[in-house]
């Protein structure tokens, strides 16, 4: 009944409150699910012309290559994330006003810093994708819902959001065991539920459910942000009764890519970015081979993202492997390459993940890249590349917030270094342990 309302009656309400359109996006989305393969393709197709011709009109950057309106989508470079942070402002488009739109900092999983920007209404745009994508895991818009975030400052914005989805927000900063116990026992005895986060952070309180037998079952498991490994996926089996477990792709830049749902493979979402896996040159690979996954973006008008090189490796399922009897009729993305995300445990038994130190790093745009580096029990040392060093207000600035992650529990030192070496799938490896006695 409650879910009924909610849809119904309040989120029109709010949609037109906040000046967005989430109500007829998700709709749009159910009605995107039961496309043909040819209707999607046509449909692709149809949005990555409209937007050469639009970006080569109207965005600086692409005027700037001297490439036509008939232009085809490998007649473009790639953007690599070093162009876009060169570029960010020559990237928007003249039909919008910079000042007016929304800045999103790259989550810097990836250790390089950047931003993009998009419409108010493109945000609820993307929250209408998410919700949907969770909808294959049997949610509702309004079903209890246990959130791993990093938005700790909980505003009046997310706080409305929080008690009418009904979420029950925890921590991930702070995964102790006092605090994943108090979180799941919140949760227990509602139905249906579901449990949303970082991989790496509900594999976490997976394990905690495990260690001390907690019984807590949940209907989905929705992941986000790292890569869900299979051992990850096990311990949640394990841990909450075998719920269905929702696998997204997605990026900081605002393009929520693909899903798992009914497959081990991601349905790409075609009517809001097209995808290419290409090799170092940027020529197309044959689908079932390994190369770099670029991006292009099909909604944001603000500021086009083309042939954008995401930092990621993946691999096209060949169309000869497509299962007959699949869910949905978008296209199919095997599998992303990426390199397993460590954790770090803390002597007063926090775990820290990677977006426990971008949540921090990325709102200083002088550290160009880091790494974080476990030396010991209690020392950690941040390399970064900068234009020049920190200075010490900046340095202590950030050296006191990470002292408050970690409750003073351990010691942090930088080190200026000229560069930091990639890992074989084409992203730096963010954290590092080394000896830990």
């Amino acid at each position: 009944m409650y879910n009924t309302f909610l849809k119904n009656i309040l989120l029109p309400f709010a949609s037109l409150f906040f000046s967005g359109n989430y109500s007829r996006y998700l709709n749009k989305w159910m009605a995107n699910d039961a496309l043909s393969t040819e209707d999607l393709k046509a449909l692709e197709q149809k949005k990555v012309s409209e937007m050469i011709q639009y970006a080569v009109e109207n965005v600086p950057y692409y005027r700037s290559l001297n490439l036509s309106e008939t232009s085809k989508i490998d007649d473009f470079p790639v953007l690599t994330k070093q162009l876009l942070s060169v570029n960010t402002d020559a990237l928007i488009s003249d039909k919008f006003q910079k000042e007016k739109l929304k800045k999103n900092h790259s989550s810097g999983s990836s250790g390089v810093q950047s931003v993009s920007y998009m419409t108010a209404d493109h945000t609820f745009f993307l929250r209408a994708l998410q919700t949907h994508w969770w909808s294959w895991g049997g949610f509702n818009p309004g079903d209890p819902l246990l959130q791993a975030g990093m938005s700790l400052e909980r505003g009046f914005v997310k706080k409305l959001k929080d008690f009418f989805f009904r979420v029950t927000y925890m921590n991930a900063f702070q995964l102790t065991d006092e605090n994943i116990g108090d979180s799941l026992r919140k949760v227990r005895n509602k139905n249906p539920k579901h449990l949303s986060g970082y991989p790496s952070a509900l594999n976490e309180i997976a394990k905690y459910a495990i260690a001390n037998e907690n019984e807590v079952s949940f209907n989905s498991i929705i992941s986000y942000g790292d890569k869900l490994f299979d051992g990850f996926r096990k311990n949640y089996e394990i841990a909450f009764k075998n719920p269905t477990i929702i696998n997204t792709y997605g990026c900081a830049e605002g393009y929520y890519m693909g899903c798992t749902a009914d497959l081990p493979y991601y349905y790409i979402m075609t009517p809001h970015v097209y995808l290419e896996v290409v090799d170092n040159n940027g020529m197309p690979v044959p689908d079932g081979e390994m190369g770099h996954i670029l991006v292009t973006g099909l909604t944001n008008f603000a500021m086009p993202l083309i042939r954008y090189k995401l930092g990621d490796l993946g691999v096209l399922l060949p169309k000869e492997k497509y299962p007959r009897n699949r869910r949905f009729n978008y296209p199919l993305l095997e599998k992303v390459i990426g390199r397993e995300t460590d954790v770090i445990k803390t002597p007063n038994g926090n775990t820290l993940i990677v977006h426990s130190f971008t949540g921090i790093l990325e709102f200083y745009p002088e550290i160009i890249q880091f790494k974080i580096i476990q030396l010991d029990g209690t020392n950690i040392k941040i390399e970064y590349r900068s234009e020049k060093s920190l200075d010490d207000t900046v340095k202590t600035e950030i050296l006191d917030k990470l002292s408050t992650l970690v409750e003073n529990s351990m010691k942090f030192q930088f080190e200026k270094v000229s560069t930091i070496a990639a890992t074989p799938s084409g992203k730096p490896q963010i954290i590092e342990i080394r000896s830990i006695t």
